[in-house]
């Protein structure tokens, strides 16, 4: 399995305070020191005092990949890293094994490595954000399920094997059609919509953290924002230089905005450009301020034969504006499910972009009716009756009809013993059947 790694990012830890004076040193610089002497804040003023960060660079891709593959034979506390598997800008990954030759357990270990190793703040962030996905449940979400540091304090993650590869090599020999995409599609929403239920939000959505199994089947790794810190913007993080990408959404690639649930809408859609293209939804545009400036290629500019319904979806989950895409994972859920049910989405089916709270209507202006999450009763004016619950309404023709049943039933065991009751009498009084010579 070929499975690069993911770019991670670093916040809110703080570095080891300095020694604590002997007993008696403090009162000493007081009483018996010249006043010129510092006397020592307290323990809990000096824990709080932000960490001396390093400055950041990326290292050139060559250098990356040379010192990562130095680490190939090394263990980390029983794990055997056996393979490289993927270098990326802050982190390196590798299959694992614990035990003699290839017969043991099989994992795959993440290692913080260059700069970002260094960084107090940048170690706290990965080993947080590595357990993101722990906070709620989902079959297609491989877990970290244990990290560590090696000799020199570099943190490292591990998480099971699974038979899987990451998106890019499996398009390589397995083209996908446009249904193909959409189920891939309908499968990442369905993890984001529970991620987001629980406060929790990927934040760097590529396709080298979509795997798919032989069978074609989604898995989503690498959560990278620590629980709390999604609303955070990138420019108080200090590896947010490192990871921007192809893939990273406009607004975090301007440094002033956060990871939110529309960012990762707009990562499905980037996921979802590439498994039809083979290309980055903003073309060949590397920089940082272009990337943040650059809008999406409509799709169909760039593959002609892509359903118009697909290419909806798509491009309208791509918006450069937050508030023009989907306003949340259920919400394109529910377009991309339309979509490949044959049916044409609900809220990117107008000729232009929209906001997802408005529903486009051929017959008429688009109307910005949208119906409630939950059904709810309430007592209309005038009634008699109130309501003070969703079926109360219903409860006097439900309580009629069980009462029928009720009855029906009764008539019917009461037939039955009447029958089984005339034919025990009937028998009595013919008597015993006539025996034969």
């Amino acid at each position: 399995m070929t499975e690069p790694a993911d770019t991670t990012s670093g916040e809110g830890a703080s570095s080891a305070p300095d020694p604590l004076p002997a007993a008696g040193e403090a009162s000493a610089l007081v009483e018996g020191k010249p006043e010129s002497a510092p006397v020592p804040a307290p323990a809990s003023g000096r824990l709080a005092a932000p960490a001396p960060e390093t400055s950041m660079s990326l290292a050139p891709e060559s250098r990356r990949i040379h010192d990562a593959r130095k680490r190939i034979g090394t263990s980390l506390k029983g794990w055997r890293l056996a393979k490289l598997l993927g270098v990326g800008p802050a982190t390196a990954t590798y299959e694992a094994r614990k035990g003699p030759g290839d017969a043991g357990e099989r994992a795959v270990v993440r290692v913080l490595q260059e700069d970002a190793a260094k960084s107090e703040r940048g170690k706290s962030q990965f080993l947080r954000a590595a357990y993101a996905a722990s906070r709620f449940t989902h079959p297609r979400v491989v877990p970290v399920t244990a990290d560590g540091l090696d000799d020199d304090g570099v943190p490292f993650t591990v998480r099971p094997w699974i038979d899987a590869e990451p998106l890019p090599s499996y398009a390589k020999a397995n083209p996908l059609d446009d249904q193909r995409v959409l189920r891939v599609a309908e499968q990442l929403l369905d993890i984001l919509e529970i991620a987001h239920a629980h406060g929790i939000v990927h934040g760097e959505l590529r396709p080298e953290n979509v795997l798919l199994t032989p069978r074609g089947s989604a898995r989503l790794i690498d959560f990278s924002i620590p629980p709390g810190l999604s609303a955070r913007a990138d420019s108080e993080s200090p590896l947010a230089a490192l990871r921007v990408g192809a893939y990273t959404t406009p607004e975090r690639c301007a440094l002033d905005g956060a990871a939110t649930e529309q960012g990762d809408v707009w990562s499905v859609g980037a996921v979802m450009f590439f498994a039809l293209t083979g290309e980055p939804p903003r073309g060949g545009v590397t920089t940082r301020e272009g990337l943040a400036e650059a809008p999406a290629r409509p799709l169909r500019d760039v593959l002609r034969e892509v359903p118009e319904a697909v290419a909806a979806v798509v491009d309208h989950a791509l918006n450069r504006d937050p508030a023009l895409r989907y306003e949340s994972a259920y919400a394109m859920l529910g377009d991309v499910r339309r979509v490949m049910a044959g049916r044409p989405p609900k809220l990117a089916r107008a000729s232009g972009a929209v906001p997802s709270g408005v529903l486009a209507d051929a017959s008429g202006p688009p109307s910005t009716f949208r119906p409630p999450p939950f059904r709810t009763a309430t007592a209309t004016p005038g009634s008699s009756r109130s309501q003070t619950g969703p079926n109360r309404g219903q409860g006097g023709s439900q309580w009629k009809g069980n009462v029928t049943l009720v009855v029906l039933i009764a008539a019917l065991l009461a037939a039955a013993t009447y029958v089984m009751i005339r034919e025990k009498a009937e028998e009595h009084q013919r008597g015993p059947a006539p025996i034969s010579s």
